[in-house]
């Protein structure tokens, strides 16, 4: 598989498509769609399925050094906002704040997260 076919791919999925185009618009610092609709759209890409098959929510993740949960739920509230017209659950999460509520989610320590910088 190459990189040509993985983007078409995820690009067959018309929601995908649509929060990429929006992506940059929702003003959410160095944001990315991720996780399940990647991957199963690639997955049904591969097995003749509908592109959003078994598709059960959409994932954004970004990440800002703003880490109070308020700062985040204004992030969760405006991203919903802007796609509620396509009828589908879209997760919103800010990635610099894992640490905040991982502990007490799965009972270990998890360090801070960097933001990834591309070279």
């Amino acid at each position: 598989m190459d990189e040509g076919f993985l983007i078409e791919a995820v690009l067959r999925n018309r929601v995908n498509k649509i929060l990429l185009e929006r992506l940059p618009e929702l003003g959410l610092a160095d944001a990315w769609l991720v996780s399940g609709s990647v991957f199963q759209t690639v997955w049904n890409a591969l097995t003749g399925r509908a592109p959003d098959y078994g598709i059960k929510d959409y994932d954004i993740f970004y990440f800002d050094a703003n880490t109070p949960w308020d700062a985040e739920d204004a992030n969760i509230r405006r991203v919903a906002a802007a796609v509620s017209d396509i009828s589908v659950s879209v997760e919103v999460r800010n990635q610099a704040r894992v640490h905040l509520w991982y502990p007490n989610k799965f009972g270990i320590a998890y360090p801070p997260l960097q933001r990834y910088r591309r070279h």
